[in-house]
Order: C-alpha cells, then structure tokens, then sequence
C-alpha cells in the first residue's frame, strides 16, 4: 500500500489581504466540514490558511474559499491524499494565547498599508462606539501592514468600522465585518 493511499486531502491558501483571510476561514467553518489547521498572517503582508480533510469535502471548502476571497487569493493549493510526508511540515494551531471569549455577536478585522494610519484608525473606531478590541499587529512580520480586530453588537462594529475607514482613507486595505463569527474562530480571529 502506498504511504498516500488513506491520507487526507490538503488545502492551503494564500490570500493578500489579511482581513480576507480572516473572513475565508470563518466561511470555510460556517460552510463546510472541513478542519482548519491554522490561519494566520504571514510575512509580505499575506494571509496563509491550511485545511485537512476528506477529498470531497476539501473540494467543497477549496470551491467555498475560491469564492469568497475572490481577488485577493494569490494562489491556492489542493492535494488529495496528500503525501504521509508533508503533514509533520504543515503548520498547526496559533501562536499565542489569543482571547477570552465572551458572548460575540460581531466582529471586524482593519488592515492598513503603515502603522500610523492604523492606531488612527484604531483611534476613530473606539470613539465612535462600544467595541472591544481584541489583536492588533503593528508591522512586524507583515511587511509593515497593520492590522486590528474588534468585537461588539452588531450596530456598534458597524459604526466603529465605518468611523475607522474614515480615518484610514486612502490607506485602508481591506475591512471586513462578520456578524456571527463562526464558533471554531471565536476567541482568536487568527487561529
């Protein structure tokens, strides 16, 4: 029997925009049957998401990704059977704690081109409403984007995030809002 014949299927995805990535793998949860490995940013600013599963199932996530990340997907990677020797060299879990979630209605991810145009951002949004702001990078890492998420009621992260493209203008890179996060990425946006 070849090393592959029972092995998993692998799916990997490479988006530009952290923000995206971040809505893609709570699709890929709310959507499919399919494991995420991690999810997280990588250097140059990308967004990497690593996914384990059954062949049709990776198929159904791949299609689901594909579609929600739209233009922002650099490049994406689907394996079936995936060799027994690429698993020990495919990333898994978070690094960090991540958050305490409490009940979490809403959410929104900002992702900036400088540092600066960030924590003014920032700045905006939790002026404008209750939110709580949860991870935050500040360039190191991503190619010297920034990026920070926030949680709240629904009406309340939609103002903050509005307020905070304001405040972005011309160096907002992607926002995206999520109303229901799914239950695998509550308590840490970036697995």
């Amino acid at each position: 029997m070849a090393e592959f014949d029972n092995s998993p299927a692998l799916g990997v995805l490479e988006l530009q925009h952290i923000a995206r990535g971040v809505r893609v793998a709570d699709a890929i949860c709310k959507r499919t049957e399919i494991d995420i490995l991690a999810s997280r940013p990588i250097s140059g600013g990308k967004h990497l998401i690593y996914l384990r599963g059954g062949v049709a199932e990776m198929e159904e996530a791949m299609q689901v990704a594909r579609e929600v990340a739209d233009k922002s997907l650099i490049d994406s990677l689907f394996l079936p059977m995936a060799h027994q020797a690429l698993w020990p060299h495919v990333p898994e879990g978070c690094n960090g704690a991540g958050w305490t979630s409490d009940v979490i209605l809403s959410a929104a991810i900002i992702e900036t081109n400088t540092i600066c145009s960030l924590l003014d951002a920032m700045d905006g949004a939790c002026k404008e409403a209750e939110v709580i702001v949860r991870d935050v990078r500040l360039g190191v890492g991503i190619m010297g984007k920034a990026f920070f998420t926030m949680t709240g009621e629904l009406d309340d992260v939609q103002a903050a995030a509005e307020a905070a493209e304001r405040r972005a203008g011309g160096k907002l890179l992607a926002l995206e809002v999520i109303a229901a996060p799914a239950h695998e990425i509550m308590g840490q946006l970036i697995l």
